[in-house]
């Protein structure tokens, strides 16, 4: 029985080793906070490696111009890329949608166009700053982005900007 439970302990251990060593599937794009579902920050892509990182230059800057240095604003936000596109949010918790490739802007959502808070926007850039936002598609065509805004949650369109009325109580 001891060479019984051997064999099976050996056996365990090469089975979680081989599935722990199985290859990765490469990475297409981040269209997770931290990468993937797992928060791993990892890309298997090979395009930059330690042989060429220091050759790289910049392909394009993004500016939201709406920075506060007055009120202290800031940016937490980790980007995604979903088919070609990242999308962010602004100091000022706009939602943008930029061309990964080129930079050039597709949209920009501003929450508070669409809200009636009546308190100074200093407040929000001290309680509210957005780590992120999230994607959700059904694989056809309903492709949206989640992302927090003051005491909201909105629910955008990916390929308009605009607000899913549908979602909670006209979009939030």
């Amino acid at each position: 029985t001891n060479l019984a439970k051997a064999s099976l302990s050996l056996f365990t251990t090469c089975l979680l080793l081989l599935t722990g060593c199985r290859q990765q599937s490469p990475m297409a794009g981040w269209s997770h906070y931290g990468g993937t579902p797992a928060m791993t920050r990892y890309s298997s892509l090979t395009q930059i490696d330690t042989s060429n990182v220091g050759k790289l230059q910049v392909a394009w800057t993004y500016h939201t111009m709406d920075g506060d240095t007055v009120n202290h604003s800031q940016i937490q936000c980790n980007p995604i890329v979903v088919n070609g596109v990242l999308y962010g949010t602004t100091p000022q918790m706009k939602l943008f949608a930029v061309d990964a490739a080129t930079g050039l802007e597709k949209w920009v959502f501003n929450p508070f166009d669409t809200t009636a808070f009546k308190i100074p926007k200093r407040f929000f850039f001290i309680m509210n700053n957005s780590r992120g936002v999230s994607w959700w598609s059904d694989d056809d065509k309903d492709q949206r982005l989640y992302y927090t805004a003051g005491s909201f949650l909105y629910c955008i369109n990916a390929q308009t900007g605009k607000v899913v009325t549908s979602f909670g109580e006209e979009g939030k």
